[in-house]
Order: structure tokens, then sequence, then C-alpha cells
């Protein structure tokens, strides 16, 4: 028999669908996999009883698979091997059908949302209850497509992103980062959390922030407005300080966050964001590199910045093309 056929022939066993040749066919298919074994099998079980019996055979076997492997018997020819792979793919099969019925899954997955940002922007993301979430240049976050269960809960993985949470008493929103944890109702926080720092950063911009370590999550440091805390990787401690607002979210009000990029990029950049096209005539001047910061300036602005700062002429033809020389 197929394991096709008989993983087929095990649903409709087990859910109660089968036949009564069906059903024969899967019993003799059992005999035979114990054939040689020292089981008595009673003719005038109930379908329930065999059921049980094959079921705790099943256990006892699994359980047996988990000590060390013997050493297989090389006497064993080549249909005795293939009775015991049989076997093994069949039980894989019945317990699946068994435990999984189908069209269910026995443990829900929530599918979760994966933001990479680019080495040259800054990202706004609005999260399913409505709260915001701006992420820096090069950072990862995760977060549910719909929010369920008792907490709210999202995952900076990398990089750094500034909160503004929808406030829900009922709901706590919790970040999760490799070295913190931080949980709040309803308030505005920033977050830094970049490998590459060696420092995890909490700073608070209103409202009320608990911050713990991951790995003492009993132990919470509160934070309010103009207040942070930073744990340096190396002390594994949590420093609060003071904090001036204009510090904390300035990043995220720059539409393009560039640190030591090619000019090349920048570029590229520019024509997503303003649907244009920029023709460069000097080629060596796409290897140019550079780090600043640019807001929602007008095109035209944001190219005389540019231009000063690495010294090349530019003119707008007009609406979608610029000439850079």
């Amino acid at each position: 028999m197929g394991l096709n056929e008989l993983k087929l022939l095990a649903k409709k066993y087990l859910n109660g669908t089968a036949s009564a040749e069906e059903k024969e066919r899967i019993n003799q298919w059992y005999e035979a996999i114990y054939a040689g074994d020292a089981e008595e099998v009673d003719t005038n079980e109930t379908e329930a009883e065999i059921k049980r019996r094959i079921f705790e055979n099943i256990r006892q076997r699994m359980q047996e698979s988990a000590a060390p492997a013997a050493v297989i018997n090389p006497k064993y020819n080549v249909k005795q091997l293939w009775l015991r792979v049989a076997y093994v793919a069949a039980v894989l099969a019945i317990v699946c059908y068994c435990i999984w019925p189908a069209g269910k899954v026995a443990v829900k997955e929530v599918e979760k949302q994966v933001v990479n940002v680019p080495a040259n922007r800054v990202l706004h993301v609005t999260l399913p209850d409505g709260s915001r979430v701006w992420l820096n240049v090069g950072s990862i976050f995760k977060y549910p497509k719909s929010f369920s269960g008792k907490t709210r809960m999202v995952e900076l993985v990398d990089g750094r992103a500034f909160f503004d949470i929808r406030h829900d008493d009922k709901h706590p929103f919790i970040v999760k980062t490799r070295r913190v944890n931080i949980t709040v109702l309803g308030t505005s926080f920033d977050v830094s959390n970049y490998k590459k720092d060696g420092q995890t950063r909490v700073s608070v911009v209103t409202g009320k922030v608990g911050v713990s370590l991951t790995n003492r999550s009993k132990d919470v440091l509160m934070l309010l407005p103009q207040q942070q805390i930073v744990l340096s990787n190396i002390t594994n401690q949590l420093i609060k300080e003071p904090v001036h607002e204009a510090m904390v979210n300035a990043w995220c009000k720059n539409s393009f966050v560039f640190e030591q990029e090619s000019l090349a990029n920048v570029f590229n950049a520019l024509e997503k964001e303003y649907n244009t096209k920029i023709t460069v005539e000097n080629k060596e001047l796409l290897n140019e590199r550079i780090s600043i910061k640019l807001g929602n300036q007008h095109l035209d602005t944001i190219m005389e910045i540019l231009s000063f700062t690495k010294h090349f002429k530019y003119q707008i033809a007009n609406d979608s093309t610029v000439v850079v020389k």
C-alpha cells in the first residue's frame, strides 16, 4: 500500500467514513507491520478498542524511537526494512491526522509584517490599532497584521524607531528588542537599538514608559517625559538620565537621512520621491559620498543644498528632468 493511499485510508478510518473494505485494508496493513511481534489479536475487538490499541502501540513505538538507536540486524531482508520504513511513515501520517484534522492548524501562528528600511529613507508605518511608527535608516521592524490577545506586541529587531501609540488601558503595547522590553498604554517615545552602537536607548516624549531587561522582566524602570535610559552592552546596567525633547525625535521629521551615502544612491532616492529623472554628465560625481539630513523641501531647494555641498552645477530642465553637470 502506497503512503498516499495509506494516509487517505487513515484519515477516513479515524473520522468514521471508511467503508468495511477500507477498514479491513488498514487493519490488514497494521497486522502486517506487526507480523513477527509477540502480540495477541482479538478478532472480537470493537472499532474503538482497535483504535486504542493502535494508538497505544504508536505511543510505545515513538517512545522507543527516542532511545539510542540500536544496531540494525544484518539478517533483515529488504522486505523487512521496507516494512519498518513504511511503518514509520504511516505512524506519522496517522498521528498527524489524529492530532491535526484536515483544514485545522494545531498552533495558530500570527502572521507578521517585516519592514526592512533601506539605507536612504525614513519610513512611516501605521499599525493595525492606528498607532504610528517612524523607522530610521537600516531598521528592521516586525508587527502582526492584526493585534489579538491581551497585548499589542511588536519587535524592533535592529535600528531606531519613534512610536506614537494609541491609548488602550486593556491592551498594553509592548516593544521587544534584543536587550530590553518596553511596555506602555499610550504614549510617544523613541527606541534606538542599532547593533553597531553597542547600546540600547529609550527616550520618552509624552506619557509613562516601563522598561525592563529581557532576562529580568519583573524589575521595571519607569520613565516620564524628558527622561531616557541607556543600556550598555558592556556594563549591562540601566542608567536613567534627562533628555531634551528636541533631541528625541528630530530625526523622524526628515524625509531623507544619508550617512556616508554615494550621490548615486541619493539621486536614485530623489528620483523615486519626486517622480523625476536625474541625469549626471560627470559619472565620477556618482561615487562621491555625503552625510546629510534633508527635510520635505521642494526638489529645487534640495538640489541647491547638494550642489553647494558637493560642488556641482545642475539645471532643472522641466518638472520631470534634472541635469547634473
